[in-house]
């Protein structure tokens, strides 16, 4: 605790000659990347009250080159998980401390930094003095209004000839509002890694990151500058505002808007299907014609309310008509309406009045929202990334109370994980029980097989007479296969195309065209072909739900009852050579 107090007490004292407002750092002009940080905002809570009491603005600031240099070794990852700066010497980079520091007050300083005991010798202007640190070398130099730490030889070599005029230099001026700022010059890593997820128009050549604070509430900016052809130019700009017309729910805690018009291959969405969640799995038609969409926004609220709006591509209108009414059949039933105008899907609960919707009208390609508030406190979240008028992309967000909101988030996400956690387990045991009941029962068999045979088989009568289903309900299901069947065949023989049932009749895949049938069919770009299949059985004297039952036990395919009628889904796809 006393060598904190020290440390405090030195620190406050060889930065009070820091520039009260913003200053200017000078790093050499080859470096590939420079940041800075403000330690009022970021550093410890008694340092920065000291610091504000003494009027100080404390900027530490880093460049260099991006490589570890002769740091890299074996031990580097041992050393990592109790780091010290001292870990970095022998890597291209250096430190810089703005502001005169004495020499006494900066031997304290490095010595505490770097868990050493070393003395400083006499520092001369604009020339680099060496000090031992583990038996690594670290240069200092002293300039009229800086300290240069470098942790090799040649970011000392770059700095020394920079001060002397012999190589150019990057000036950066601080603004007192930013916590951190990092510029790189030769490299564009996040633009880079943007290219290769698929933002590959134009060549990404460098970033910039600007963090700012005002009271509570933290911002940022990510900037990813770039070149284009003028062909690749043009193809981005025709992507600004994609997003603008997606409806979403007024006062919604979740917004995830996104630019799906590159979509081809659906499988990572679709694959949500597999989380085991009962929104998606009444929406799982959704995700999976993603592809005719060129925008889509989901939202939702903490009370239970969801909504989907997608924006159809021009190409692919015909295919969002059939869609649409995929989803009303399949949807009306969960308590949600399907809305088709003017080139848009929109879906929301049947409860809510369509005011409640609201257009984006942001000049977007990419947003996510969160927020949650209790009596406690509240939090937000928002992300956005933005083409520019030069196609530059920008990436924008704010956050405040960002700790609690994640706490928060996970108490309310953690029962349902602990429910489904729990449910796989009483499921993996009752198998195991089973499988234990189920090896006794055949060796109980074994040695009583007569009498056993004769008490299954009265457990059958019994079970017989407690589910039994109408002969005439045993046909519908057998028309309804057949029908299924023909349209299956239909596609795979006659290849990637609509069928009806005049055409299933006409190629003889059946007899005659039935009664109170209704089918219809889309192709998708990618050869897939969906069918859906209607039967309206309000004319029978039948139980709808046994339909259902006997297709799905009986004949391994799954329907639904929608309006009266049973509903069955096929989907073809193109066989691959």
């Amino acid at each position: 605790m006393a060598r904190k107090l020290i440390l405090l007490v030195v620190l406050s004292t060889l930065l009070s000659s820091f520039y009260l407002f913003a200053i200017t750092i000078f790093v050499p002009g080859n470096s590939d990347f420079v940041m800075y940080f403000n330690i009022n905002n970021i550093g410890d809570q008694e340092l920065t009250a000291i610091l504000q009491e003494a009027g100080i603005t404390p900027i530490i600031s880093v460049y260099g080159k991006f490589s570890l240099g002769s740091a890299l070794s074996l031990s580097i990852f041992d050393e990592l998980e109790d780091f010290s700066p001292k870990v970095l010497i022998g890597s291209p980079i250096g430190i810089v401390l703005p502001g005169k520091i004495g020499d006494k007050s900066l031997e304290f300083l490095i010595n505490y930094m770097f868990d050493a005991n070393i003395q400083i010798p006499k520092l001369t202007v604009n020339q680099p003095s060496i000090v031992t640190i583990d038996n690594k070398k670290l240069c200092i130099i002293r300039s009229n209004d800086n300290i240069y730490l470098c942790f090799n030889k040649d970011i000392s070599m770059f700095t020394k000839d920079m001060l002397n005029a012999k190589i150019s230099s990057i000036s950066l001026l601080t603004k007192d509002d930013v916590i951190a700022y990092f510029k790189t010059y030769k490299k564009s890593f996040i633009g880079e890694l943007l290219y290769t997820f698929g933002d590959y128009f134009g060549i990404p050549i460098y970033d910039e990151i600007v963090i700012t604070k005002k009271g509570e509430n933290y911002s940022f900016k990510i900037t990813i500058n770039k070149t284009f052809s003028d062909y690749e130019k043009k193809l981005v700009l025709t992507r600004r505002g994609i997003l603008k017309g997606l409806s979403y729910l007024d006062g919604a805690n979740f917004i995830l808007a996104l630019d799906t018009s590159q979509i081809g291959d659906t499988s990572i969405l679709t694959g949500t299907g597999d989380w085991d969640l009962d929104i998606f799995e009444d929406f799982q038609q959704i995700f999976e014609f993603l592809d005719i969409f060129k925008s889509v926004a989901f939202s939702a609220s903490f009370d239970g309310y969801f909504t989907f709006s997608g924006i159809i591509k021009p190409e692919n209108e015909q295919d969002a008509k059939f869609i649409a009414s995929i989803l009303k059949n399949q949807l009306s039933s969960t308590g949600y309406q399907v809305v088709v105008e003017n080139q848009k899907i929109n879906v929301f609960p049947i409860e809510i009045d369509k005011t409640l919707l609201k257009s984006l009208t942001e000049n977007a390609s990419f947003i996510l929202y969160m927020n949650y508030s209790d009596e406690e406190s509240s939090a937000t979240l928002s992300i956005k990334t933005e083409i520019l008028d030069n196609g530059n992309l920008s990436i924008t967000g704010e956050f405040d109370n960002l700790a609690w909101f994640l706490e928060k988030l996970e108490e309310v996400v953690e029962p349902y994980f602990e429910e489904t956690y729990e449910e796989e387990r009483d499921e993996e045991y009752y198998e195991e029980e089973y499988h234990e009941e189920e090896y006794y029962e055949q060796e109980y068999e074994e040695e009583y097989e007569e009498e056993y045979t004769t008490e299954e088989t009265a457990t059958e009568e019994v079970t017989t007479e407690e589910i039994s289903y109408s002969e005439l309900e045993y046909e519908i299901a057998d028309e309804i296969v057949k029908i299924f069947n023909a349209c299956a065949d239909y596609i795979r023989d006659q290849g990637a195309q609509e069928v009806t049932l005049e055409d299933l009749y006409d190629y003889g895949y059946i007899d005659y065209i039935p009664d109170y049938f209704d089918v219809k069919s889309v192709v998708m770009d990618d050869g897939t072909v969906y069918v859906i299949i209607h039967m309206d059985i309000a004319q029978y004297d039948v139980e709808p739900s046994n339909i259902v039952d006997i297709l799905y036990y009986d004949k391994d395919i799954y329907s639904d009852i929608i309006n009266g009628r049973i509903s069955v889904i096929l989907y073809v796809e193109p066989a691959w050579e």
